[in-house]
């Protein structure tokens, strides 16, 4: 899926989505990834009901939502991260990889504090 190109200008655009593949400006990831603080980085908990708070802790210092594309299909996530995400007051959306990179490139656009992992 080709995504729409947006007027607003990023180094982390969502560029293209394929079940197996996110490009983001000319890089492709076959593999799960985090973007966070202006960076990619690989992100090594293998599906979505596995990630814990720990795991996610580090990136949540600076923004006020988590975005979590859990692949084709959208994953319900561990009660436990759900729970602790609410009592931190910290914004939680899931949903499919497809929808998740759309929600990526709007909440780029509008200038949001935002990390987002990404399951290809």
């Amino acid at each position: 899926m080709e995504l729409v190109e947006d007027k607003h200008n990023s180094d982390f655009n969502i560029i293209k989505y394929s079940h197996g593949s996110i490009t983001i400006n000319e890089k492709t990831y076959c593999e799960p990834i985090i973007f966070s603080n202006s960076k990619i980085s690989d992100f090594k908990i293998s599906h979505p009901n596995l990630i814990t708070y720990i795991n996610i802790e580090k990136y949540l210092d600076s923004v006020d939502l988590l975005l979590i594309g859990t692949g084709l299909e959208t994953v319900i996530l561990n009660e436990e991260l759900i729970k602790i995400m609410f009592e931190k007051n910290k914004g939680l959306e899931f949903m499919n990889t497809q929808s998740a990179c759309k929600t990526h490139n709007l909440l780029l656009s509008e200038n949001r504090s935002f990390s987002s992992i990404l399951y290809p």
